[in-house]
């Protein structure tokens, strides 16, 4: 079964299994039964759709605990989780903390950060760039019991240590190693997110006025922290198969470039990847001219093999970013920096930025992101991630077969080309208006360079494909709408 399901279900009766010897009469839902043939967890959230449906179950009822439960099915605690989080991922219930599980209000919409359009719908986010996870995976609750429980938990809660415990960098060290990087724990550093990790490497780098390179379109972080650290950010042409090296070889040439900030995997927001041939020549070409290279890998965990990243070709000049906010949850603010080789002053460097910006990073997160990477959870969320991303980015490809979408098919967020007379600008107004949230190119332009007519599309934000082919087609009729007045004006 794919994603790692441990337990299949089986048939489960009442009559089979022996009642607990108390039991909360306000929370004593049970299914009758389990259908064979899926995974348990998918098999108890079933069972609660079909008894919502039945008025077996009303809004605001608490449903029993996940021991009580676990106990009456005779399963694993886990297995209770992961099915109450997939009964939430279809907003079927809602968790309050220190209260329970109560039963969702049917028709209140899991996501509320969203406005609804005039017929009640939500708007379909295609703006925020966050790649679709399977929350049934998450064993949060149970995790932070352990936590509690455990002796020895201390450090989580005091002390202080700047580069991150000495577990959770071998673990971020281990998380770093799967991108194809000699990675090793005294060389990397825990941080509160990708974000921080780049700030770090940029203030450990650059002072006031430095010239720093990149993509002529770039993540739109990247230009914030260059304006905060007063940097100047000049952007390099690209194509399909990523950053020119030839400019690159002659922006470092003029001597002024301090680093390059590139993204070579699934690169944000074109979402192209970087041949290794490319990436050969940029490496060799930052060591010719002493260019420091910042290397952002947030998405490259959707990448089943990716190309030899440069803090490989060049390890003794790239900072390797990557973090778990994109790649396992969302409120998991963990980054992971790799610092460069033969260099034995850069982590004290290092670590006094750390303290003069955030002290630390949280250990608590820091210590969630090490179970799930030692205990193959996190495998077992990427893994998920690649084949939403996939089945994802297939509902676009059908819906503009003609388009020239030529961003990864395992990327979640997809460039889309905008046919004649549209202007990005005007293409997100228009989506917006009929409600379809996209980012226009302007967004991630450097500097006063010209847009392309392309909008970015993050595939992964709706809750469930439904929605994303919901927008998708309303995106399609947009499109060809536009189309036909034009024609029709001519």
């Amino acid at each position: 079964m794919f994603g790692g399901h441990e337990e299949v279900s089986r048939r489960v009766t009442l009559q089979s299994i022996a009642p607990p010897a108390t039991i909360d009469r306000m929370s004593d839902w049970c299914p009758d039964t389990l259908p064979e043939g899926v995974p348990l967890y998918i098999a108890l959230a079933d069972a609660l759709a079909r008894d919502l449906e039945a008025a077996r179950l009303r809004p605001g009822e608490r449903l029993p605990t996940h021991r009580a439960l676990a106990r009456r099915l005779g399963i694993n605690v886990m297995t209770v989780t992961r099915g109450y989080a997939e009964a939430a991922r279809r907003g079927l219930v809602e968790g309050e903390v220190g209260r329970g599980t109560f039963v969702r209000a049917q028709g209140r919409p899991a996501n509320d950060f969203l406005p609804l359009e005039p017929d009640g719908r939500r708007l379909v986010d295609f703006h925020f760039n966050l790649p679709a996870g399977d929350p049934s995976i998450l064993d949060v609750e149970e995790m932070l019991a352990r936590f509690a429980a455990e002796p020895g938990s201390a450090p989580l809660f005091t002390g202080y240590a700047a580069l991150g415990l000495e577990a959770h960098r071998a673990a971020g060290a281990d998380w770093l190693a799967r991108s194809g990087v000699a990675a090793a724990p005294e060389r990397t550093l825990v941080a509160g997110g990708a974000q921080h990790a780049m700030t770090l490497a940029f203030s450990a780098l650059t002072s006031p006025g430095d010239l720093v390179l990149c993509e002529e379109l770039t993540y739109p972080g990247a230009k914030a922290l260059a304006s905060t650290l007063h940097l100047r950010l000049a952007g390099l042409p690209m194509d399909r198969e990523g950053l020119s090296p030839e400019a690159f070889e002659a922006a470092a040439r003029r001597g002024e470039a301090k680093l390059l900030y590139t993204m070579p995997n699934l690169h944000n927001p074109r979402g192209v990847v970087l041949s290794a041939e490319r990436r050969s020549a940029i490496a060799e070409i930052a060591r010719r001219h002493g260019v420091w290279i910042v290397e952002d890998d947030t998405y490259g965990f959707l990448l089943a093999q990716p190309p030899r990243p440069l803090a490989a070709l060049a390890p003794e000049r790239t900072f390797l970013i990557t973090g778990t906010s994109k790649s396992l949850a969302a409120g998991l603010r963990v980054g992971y920096l790799l610092a460069p080789a033969d260099d034995p002053g850069v982590m004290e460097r290092l670590s006094s930025y750390v303290a003069a910006i955030s002290w630390m990073a949280a250990p608590l997160l820091g210590e969630l992101a090490t179970r799930w990477i030692a205990s193959g959870a996190a495998d077992r969320m990427v893994a998920w991630k690649r084949y939403e991303a996939r089945a994802r980015r297939e509902l676009l490809a059908r819906a503009f077969p003609g388009a020239r979408v030529d961003s990864h098919p395992g990327c979640s967020h997809q460039w889309l080309p905008l046919p004649d007379p549209w202007r990005a600008q005007e293409f997100a107004g228009a989506a917006l208006r009929r409600g379809v949230v996209v980012t226009a190119a302007e967004t991630f332009v450097v500097g006063r360079g010209a847009a392309p007519h392309a909008v970015r599309l993050c595939l992964g934000t709706p809750g469930a494909r439904e929605e994303v082919a919901r927008g998708v087609a309303i995106l399609t009729d947009l499109t060809s709408a536009r189309r036909s007045v034009q024609a029709a004006l001519v």
